[in-house]
């Protein structure tokens, strides 16, 4: 899918990669770290219905969106259709790549398509860039606080 992306800047945290995505796959305690996305619900099959409640500045949004690509300790992926795909379609991908041992690298995208895609971006981009910078600054602080107590 082409389009506009929103992206965040990499987020290096200090905790191996594997650690980091059972946090990341531990959507009924999203709440204690993700202040973008606080509820979630999804089972992780590509096609399942992944049900969240999105904060979109002052806006508290419940939406539902189709699990599009799960590849354990690397890849998490969601999308929505609004309306017919030529109106407007979305992928967002949470990325995990491996660095070391004790370290990996955690970023967000989101592709809007669509004729509304500019609108979407004009309008919510800055909600949706400063959400996935706060996700991933929450997912860096609560996983390094994990990982601190668990280190051998």
């Amino acid at each position: 899918m082409s389009g506009i992306e929103v992206r965040t800047e990499p987020m290096r945290i200090d905790a191996p990669a594997a650690f980091v995505w059972d946090i990341l796959t531990d959507v009924e305690n999203y709440r204690q770290w993700n202040p973008f996305t606080p509820q979630a619900r999804t089972d992780f099959r590509i096609g399942a219905a992944v049900h969240l409640r999105v904060r979109m500045g002052p806006l508290k949004m419940p939406m539902t969106e189709i699990m599009s690509a799960f590849e354990p300790t690397r890849l998490i992926a969601w999308r929505k259709t609004f309306g017919a795909g030529w109106l407007l379609a979305a992928v967002r991908e949470q990325h995990l790549e491996a660095k070391s041992g004790t370290s990996c690298v955690y970023r967000n995208t989101d592709r809007l398509s669509g004729v509304f895609a500019p609108i979407v971006l004009r309008c919510f981009g800055g909600f949706m860039r400063r959400g996935f910078t706060d996700a991933g600054r929450g997912l860096k602080r609560h996983a390094e606080a994990k990982y601190a107590i668990k280190r051998p």
